[in-house]
């Protein structure tokens, strides 16, 4: 029996000091409230089907925070027997790497690999990952001693062995750049059993079609076939932990290909992903506080690098092969967040039909969002003043939404699509005026024309041209402004409203001057002189 005592180090492990009960640890507890005491066999026992709770008690150090809400469901592909190929797709400091290595040394503790293999962008950094089992083994004496681990003969930097005295075998850690020579690798009769390839690109390998096709092609070919067949070991898996770069790039591939297990990991919480930037949570609150990320992200927009920061952080690509809009087109707003007040405005509605059943079993999950939308005219810039979205169904909040914007912001029309569920929307707003006294002009458009082409038509054109504004604040906005096209599978709701209202302020038969007065279109036009008429 050891010490009831909680350790704060590997030296405290060393000395026999057993995990916090909070890390998985059971029993039925001390006298005086002091943590359970477990022997060190059944610790070893616990750790065996809780990889978490090993990575807590062998290396504290490297797991002083508390972990992310989805580190259990990284840990499963990598334990799952069944799994072969893993694709985990996470974003830049989600402790990937650090994860990969915790697996490596727990499939060398338990004796399951006899050859690892490390593959990164770069030897180098495929070294980095071997130089940190290496010091593990040196200096970690309670991974060391607990598991019968020592130095083998070769201890360099590229490659390691581990002799592990409990199985009488030797464990072999190797490093190569992916461009290495992979191809039939096999030490001592042995091939590898677990391949890591982590983060494999970088702009410039991902930046051209040759040399995305290229790393395809040796990740695919050369280093999948690497990995032992399952005849030979059937625990054999090849892990691939990566950031995504481009549509088209090993990432989306392998996502795509029903042979790999696919895993994607954003830094948003999977029900606040597709909210507005105010109302989203990070996934891991105690490393990315949820505030940072929102400021991070709205600093992003502001100077036009969204898509790089949804791209590292959210795991979202945008095409600029298939984009309609470029984001340079966007202009930010830097005298004041806040819309120019004064001016013609219009708000515009695309609301949603009540959920099906199947969408609320989901909770709501891919339903689109009814967004509002406030547009306003200052001399010939747009800008965006204001704007709610909601995923559910309530009527009664689409009515309060509609009129609290209206009176900020002192609108002219409500702009609506009269479709469908749209002309119910219609009468619902005109019984609240009814009721309330307060009337707006709502304006139902039914010109028939679809979605696409409206946006494309009347954002495209105004855009184009320099001529919309918005704030930093309106990142969703500006994330499907971004990615928008012919092959845009994503939400729409906030393009299409906007598109409603602008296509209402783009009214080429009318003007506004600097202050946002309207001044007729033909006022210095020359009176034609009356010559004669037709006979």
């Amino acid at each position: 029996m050891v010490p009831p005592t909680t350790p704060s180090s590997d030296a405290d492990f060393a000395a026999g000091v057993p995990p916090p009960p909070s890390a998985g640890a059971t029993g039925g507890g001390g006298a005086n409230g002091a943590p359970p005491v477990v022997s060190r066999d059944e610790l070893v026992k616990l750790c065996a089907v809780d990889t978490e709770l090993y990575a807590k008690t062998f290396f504290p150090q490297t797991f002083r925070q508390p972990s992310p809400s989805f580190a259990r469901q990284m840990w499963e592909p990598m334990e799952d027997p069944k799994v072969r190929l893993a694709n985990l797709i996470a974003f830049r400091g989600s402790s990937k790497t650090t994860r990969a290595r915790i697996f490596a040394s727990k499939r060398i503790a338990y004796g399951i690999s006899r050859t690892i293999l490390y593959v990164g962008v770069s030897e180098g950094k495929a070294i980095e990952s071997v130089n940190w089992i290496r010091n593990r083994v040196d200096r970690n004496q309670a991974w060391r001693d607990t598991f019968g681990l020592a130095r083998g003969q070769k201890w360099e930097e590229t490659q390691i062995e581990v002799e592990h005295r409990l199985f009488g075998h030797t464990v072999r850690v190797l490093a190569s750049g992916v461009t290495g020579s992979l191809r039939g690798l096999n030490i001592d009769d042995y091939r590898p059993d677990l391949i890591i390839i982590d983060d494999p690109q970088n702009d410039e390998t991902a930046a051209t079609e040759v040399q995305r096709e290229k790393l395809i092609d040796l990740i695919l070919g050369a280093v999948r076939n690497s990995l032992a067949p399952p005849t030979d070991e059937p625990n054999a898996k090849m892990l691939m932990l990566i950031t995504p770069q481009h549509p088209e790039d090993i990432s989306q591939r392998a996502l795509r290909d029903p042979a790999w297990t696919s895993l994607v990991y954003p830094c948003w919480t999977r029900d606040t992903l597709d909210l507005s930037v105010s109302q989203q949570c990070s996934s891991w609150p105690e490393r990315f506080p949820s505030p940072t990320l929102r400021r991070e992200k709205q600093q992003a927009a502001a100077v036009n690098k969204l898509s790089i920061w949804t791209r590292e952080m959210e795991c979202r690509l945008i095409s600029r092969e298939t984009a309609q809009f470029r984001p340079s087109w966007l202009n930010y707003r830097t005298e004041a967040i806040d819309a120019p007040r004064g001016y013609y405005s219009v708000l515009a509605i695309d609301p949603v039909p009540p959920p099906s059943e199947a969408q609320q079993q989901r909770g709501l999950q891919g339903k689109d969002f009814e967004a509002h939308y406030v547009w306003c005219r200052r001399g010939d810039e747009y800008h965006l003043c204001d704007f709610e979205r909601s995923r559910g169904h309530e009527p009664s909040w689409t009515v309060a939404t509609a009129f609290r914007l209206a009176r900020q912001w002192r609108v002219g029309k409500i702009v609506i699509d009269a479709v469908a569920y749209q002309r119910t929307l219609k009468w619902i707003l005109e019984q609240e005026m009814r009721r309330t006294g307060i009337y707006y002009q709502i304006v139902p458009v039914a010109d028939g024309m679809k979605k696409f082409a409206r946006i494309t038509n009347v954002i495209g054109g105004l855009a184009s041209q320099g001529r919309l504004f918005v704030g930093s604040q309106h990142t969703e906005f500006a994330s499907q402004f971004e990615a928008y096209g012919p092959t845009y599978a994503g939400l729409d709701d906030d393009l299409d409203a906007s598109a409603l209202a602008l296509q209402e302020l783009h009214n080429p038969f009318m003007t506004l001057d600097a202050e946002g007065r309207e001044i007729e279109t033909f006022a210095n036009v020359e009176d034609l002189q009356w010559e004669r008429a037709a006979p």
